[in-house]
Order: structure tokens, then sequence, then C-alpha cells
């Protein structure tokens, strides 16, 4: 079996990226008849983060970067890389489209992974851009895929309720910690090394972009809260990316509306190693997001026996069954409470870490395979 698969950035710990490598890893060590192509800009040089000696993994580097010829240009380069895509996705048995936005029109041998439907909600955290996208070509793109692959049980019933017609379609494919996440030994440089605080003070710990759908100024503000004693003891440590300036500005202000900004850090860019280092010895993971159409990084704080806080909304609530203490998102006193809670009781927060390594142990990447290989042949019966 020839699966083509786009591969238009092969770096970074963003969710689809992390999806998109561990799933080709997962295919080529557990089906070995199936031949993975990864289609990708010609310029791409960069390690793909699969691992070496996958004789069943091919690159692919045929289509052009986007700013190829400058920013007015793009769409121009945009559609000639769509037809360079198609033609690869007709070589191959079927084309895996695991971004809805890199499934080209026309497509006869598509499937696609759909991570989420926010784009759809009418909530002031939803991004310009992908409103735009998903309005104007989600519902072609799901006609025209011969399988959905949903990343959780909530985005099947989104994709349901917004779209009546997929339901036969559908295949949920839950997603797992990629391999670095497991408990780590502390480090006693690695606060140091990364100009993180006091090594000698505990820390709380959020992964994730730095956005509003992700409630940072919540978290931010429900840390600023804490009572007096617990504030100064502890520091914030956040991780992520800022990839807008809007979210930026946002970010600052919510800076700015703390009575302190005492004990919070931000850090990027932190290598896979170090970050599952930053989950294991983390007092608290909290993650009070808004929308998600998974929620990676609880999985991967579980994975390194973090205890966790998250919210009882979306897929978060499916995720975290009841491996981790969850609370209304937007709601303030709540989300102290739980804080403040599990900070004053080792007990509790015992007690959760135990529970998220065995909740952590239901996901697996060979599952995620074994339930796609499924959906490839329901995509190739005649």
């Amino acid at each position: 079996m020839q699966i083509a698969y786009d591969l238009f950035k092969s770096s970074g710990f963003s969710g689809n990226h992390t999806y998109t490598i561990e799933l080709i890893t997962a295919l080529a060590q557990r089906f070995p008849e199936v031949h993975c192509n990864l289609v990708m800009n010609w310029n791409n040089r960069q390690d793909t983060g699969i691992p070496n000696g996958l004789q069943t993994v091919c690159n692919s580097r045929i289509l052009p970067p986007p700013l190829l010829l400058g920013k007015a240009l793009r769409t121009p380069v945009r559609i000639a890389g769509n037809i360079l895509l198609k033609q690869a996705a007709r070589r191959a048995d079927l084309y895996h489209a695991t971004n809805p936005a890199h499934f080209p029109d026309g497509v006869q041998n598509g499937v696609v992974t759909l991570h989420d439907l926010i784009a759809l909600s009418e909530k002031p955290w939803t991004q310009e851009g992908s409103k735009r996208f998903y309005r104007n070509h989600i519902r072609s793109i799901l006609s025209q895929a011969r399988i959905i692959f949903t990343v959780s049980e909530h985005t099947a019933r989104d994709a349901r309720e917004h779209f009546p017609e997929t339901a036969g379609k559908l295949i949920t494919t839950p997603l797992a910690a990629s391999r670095h996440f497991s408990p780590r030994p502390y480090d006693p440089d690695l606060i140091t090394r990364h100009n993180a605080g006091d090594p000698a003070k505990p820390y709380l710990l959020y992964v994730g972009e730095i956005q509003p759908r992700k409630n940072i100024d919540g978290l931010l503000m429900a840390y600023d809260s804490l009572p007096s004693e617990q504030r100064s003891c502890v520091d914030l440590l956040l991780v992520g990316s800022v990839r807008s300036s809007s979210n930026r500005h946002y970010f600052e202000q919510a800076l700015d509306r703390l009575g302190s900004q005492n004990g919070i850090y931000h850090l990027q860019n932190i290598p896979a190693d170090d970050l599952a280092r930053f989950y294991s010895n983390a007092l608290l993971f909290i993650f009070p997001s808004f929308y998600e159409g998974f929620g990676l990084p609880v999985i991967e704080a579980m994975s390194c026996g973090c205890p966790v806080v998250t919210s009882d909304s979306t897929s978060l609530a499916e995720v975290a069954g009841d491996a981790a203490m969850t609370v209304t998102p937007g709601d303030h006193e709540q989300l102290v409470h739980a804080i403040s809670t599990m900070i004053d009781h080792d007990e509790r927060r015992r007690a959760y870490r135990q529970r998220g390594l065995l909740r952590s142990e239901t996901f697996s990447w060979h599952r995620t395979a074994e339930l796609t290989m499924n959906g490839y042949k329901q995509a190739l019966d005649p």
C-alpha cells in the first residue's frame, strides 16, 4: 500500500506536527507493507523527526516554498504546489492530508484528519484566517475525502453536528504522547540553563501556544490571586510560542493587568528532552483552555508523572478522564481553588500523579496507527 502525506512543516512542537510524525513512525513500525511518501517543500533539509532506518519511508521534495516569489505572489505559488501535490497523490493508493488546509480540491483518493472545528465557533478567540478558510472550504474538503479521521470523540461530535452527511465516514483515532515524554529525574541545572527563576523554588507549568483560546489571561489571574504565601513560594512557567503580533499584545496586556509579574517566566523553543524534564519536575501542570480538539499537553504531562489541572469541556474532559482535577474554563474562583488545593495537599498530587501515569498508558501511537490502517482499508474498499 502506497500512502502519500503532506509534510509542509517538519519541525516544531505543534499538535498537528506531532500527530503527523508520530503517526507515520508508528505506521512504518507496525505495518511494513505500508510505504509512506512524505511530500515536502524542495528547500526543506530539516530533520523530519522520523527515526532513521525506516525503510518504507521516503521523502519527495517537490513542492515550491510558499514565499518562493515573495508575499505578493503567494497565490500562484500555492496553485502550482497544489498541482504538484495532486500529481503525487495520483501516484499513490491514497493521499492523507494530515491537515485539512493541505487537501487540494479535486483529489480523488484523499483522506483527511480533522483536528477540530474551532474556527466554526462564534467565540471571540477564534482566529480570522482560520474562520475564512473553514467557512469557505471545509464542507467541500470533508465531502471529497473518502475517510475523515478525528482525533477525539468530541471532534467527531462536532463534525456530525455541523456536517451530518459525514457521519458514515468518521473514524476516531485518539492521539498519544510522543516517545520523548516519560518521567525524568530531577535536573538541578534545568532552571538555570533556561533562565527560568530560582532553582530552589517549586513551579507550576503551562505548555502550549500563547493565545486567547488557551485562556492564558485566566491562568495568569489565577496565579496572581493565590494566597500570598503560595504566590510568593511557587513560580509559574509558561512554555510556548507567540505566533502573531495580536497574540503578543494579548499576552502583554494580560501581564500588565496583574498586581505583580514576579515569579512568572515565559520560555520558548525548549528541546524535547528538556520539555520532558520540565513536565516531570513541575509541582503541577495547568491547562485551562477554552477549547481543544484533543489536548496533547495533558497527556504529555501525565506521561511524565505530573499532576494535572485542566478544563472540564470539549475534548479535555474526554482525554483527562478521572486522572486530572477539572474546572470550568473561565471560572476564576474554581481555577484558583483547584490550584491552591493541589499546592497544599501532597497526597492529592501523588494520587493524581499515579492516575495520570495509568491514564496515559491507555493512549498509544501504535493503537492510533491500527485505527488509521483500518480507515485506509475502508477507503480502498470498492
